[in-house]
């Protein structure tokens, strides 16, 4: 089986729509946080089937590299806003 650019679009977008039905879904907003990295993994996968497949590509490992840093970005964004919304204010 060979990766195809379509195939990684297809990937991405899937991981995209789900996030964002996932971000809908959820009534509060600790539970839509859940949706922020699956949400950055979709535009990671995109982004690195575009880097791996375009015509002036010099090192295609670029994608790969620019795809885990966005993960770990949406990864760390969605553990410091969950960490932020998690506080209670003790009355």
């Amino acid at each position: 089986m060979t990766l195809t650019f379509a195939s990684a679009l297809i990937v991405g977008a899937l991981l995209v729509s789900c996030g964002a039905f996932t971000a809908a879904w959820r009534r509060d907003s600790g539970g839509a946080l859940a949706a922020v990295p699956m949400l950055a993994a979709g535009a990671a996968v995109c982004m690195a089937g575009v880097s791996r497949f375009a015509a002036g590509a010099a090192d295609p490992q670029t994608g790969e590299e620019l795809a885990a840093l966005a993960t770990v970005v949406g990864l760390a964004g969605a553990i410091l806003a969950r960490a932020l919304t998690g506080r209670r204010v003790e009355r």
